[in-house]
């Protein structure tokens, strides 16, 4: 399926040297930090500022709509409660902004906690727990998935009952509750284009899409004001029923590129969510916040072990 293969396939590219010189460099860059090993804490990595968990249902597996990336709720209980239990920190979007601008640091071991996609689940099932916890969260909608009141909606290239996905009155109470931030997951790029005459799907917000009747690529004009409409279009929504644009962009399947970050920043949207590995370090850019994601098999240790 579309969706989980590009859970599964997220990859970058990197230029390396050439063989010939990746030894003579990688045994200096050792050489280097042998020395620097006699100053304490020359060689030591950054400290994390920040961890960012990615989750999506929160519901038994059989009920689930994409099992892969569903967590049960009794799952879902005990990682949080591992979470408090072993010294983090539960952060909004505010203290990680704060931290950003120099205002009030984040307290060591910080985690935000996200929810992608808007299921029915997020309210039912995760919202108490959060509420239990003091734990704020982010939650991010797709807005042609929000737009029917009644009802299936293409999710993904099939039909779902819109019950399955969280209605305006939840959303609302979760925002009045001060602990829940609703952020923009596109209005309709989640999902895949055509993407060469093959007929390869890829993510819609970072292809330049097949066009097989005129038999050539979208120009890059026409990429960027594709993205930019879309995002525009789902900001007005979500304004419309929540009475305020959202801040963040959580980029579907986490992908992203330098054209769509220029234009999510010109529409009021400087933060995004991506699923870049790796820890947030003080040099982590607001535009490219990394996540862990959180999986159906994945228990406690997983999780721990993600994170270290």
């Amino acid at each position: 399926m579309f969706r989980q293969s590009l859970y599964m396939s997220r990859s970058i590219m990197s230029i390396l040297p050439t063989r010939t010189l990746l030894r003579p460099l990688m045994t200096l860059a050792l050489g280097v930090c042998l020395v620097l090993l006699a100053t304490p804490g020359m060689c030591a990595p950054p400290p994390v500022k920040l961890t960012i968990l990615s989750y999506h249902e929160i519901a038994e597996r059989a009920d689930a709509l994409v099992p892969t990336y569903s967590v049960t709720p009794a799952n879902f209980a005990a990682q949080m409660q591992w979470l408090k239990s072993d010294g983090y920190h539960f952060v909004s979007m505010d203290d990680v902004l704060a931290d950003a601008a120099g205002k009030k640091p984040l307290p060591e071991h910080a985690a935000l906690i996200t929810f992608d996609d808007g299921y029915t689940s997020v309210y039912t099932q995760a919202f108490p727990i959060l509420k239990a916890m003091k734990a704020p969260a982010v939650v991010a909608l797709v807005g042609s998935w929000m737009e029917p009141q009644t009802g299936d909606v293409n999710f993904d290239g099939r039909p779902i009952p819109r019950s399955d996905l969280l209605s305006w009155d939840q959303i609302n109470e979760m925002t009045r509750s001060g602990l829940v931030e609703i952020a923009s997951h596109t209005y309709a790029l989640h999902r895949g284009l055509i993407a060469n005459p093959q007929g390869n799907m890829e993510p819609a917000a970072t292809t330049r899409q097949w066009l097989p009747d005129q038999k050539k690529y979208e120009d890059e004009a026409s990429y960027r004001n594709r993205v930019a409409a879309d995002l525009r279009q789902n900001n007005q929504l979500l304004k419309s029923h929540l009475g305020r644009s959202p801040r963040i962009i959580v980029w579907p399947y986490g992908r992203y590129n330098i054209e769509t970050t220029h234009i999510a920043k010109s529409l009021g949207l400087p933060i995004g969510l991506t699923l870049d590995d790796g820890p947030n370090i003080a040099s982590t850019p607001l535009y490219g916040l990394r996540r862990v994601l959180v999986e159906q098999t994945m228990s406690v240790a997983d999780i721990a072990h993600e994170i270290t």
